[in-house]
């Protein structure tokens, strides 16, 4: 998928744009859901279906496994574009994001994603860089 990062706002009935470049990648019927750092993931069909079968093979047995399959699951949602675009944020994963207005929607590691910009602006303010190079260090040496 493309790299980049775009700034949007709600409007008055919760909704959004996804930018084109990536509803272009993302196809037909894509999906949202919760994601790491209260923010919201967007997966393609075909990404959801590998995320579903990954979270159908936890243990029922295993109850901190199964808590966070359920809390992916439950939160799903298939997003419906109208004929402008646009897509309704439901109130609950709107909730979880503590998206009200302003938005960043970027294409992350493993899929899109969706966070108030005021959650990001506060997930990106501790950045260090010699942290982040020890990370990419490790994973390239992987």
């Amino acid at each position: 998928m493309s790299a980049g990062n775009y700034l949007h706002q709600l409007d008055a009935k919760n909704r959004m744009r996804i930018p084109a470049k990536f509803r272009e990648e993302l196809g037909e019927g894509y999906y949202i859901t919760v994601g790491t750092g209260n923010c919201l993931y967007v997966y393609s069909k075909e990404q959801m279906a590998e995320v579903q079968e990954t979270l159908h093979k936890v243990s029922p047995y295993r109850d901190s496994e199964l808590k966070g399959a359920r809390y992916v699951l439950f939160y799903s949602w298939q997003a419906e574009e109208d004929n402008q675009g646009r897509i309704l944020i439901p109130e609950n994963l709107r909730r979880i994001a503590n998206i009200t207005k302003n938005v960043v929607v970027y294409k992350g590691p493993a899929c899109i994603e969706i966070w108030s910009e005021e959650r990001w602006n506060e997930y990106l303010k501790d950045i260090n860089f010699n942290s982040l190079a020890d990370a990419l260090d490790s994973i390239k040496n992987a």
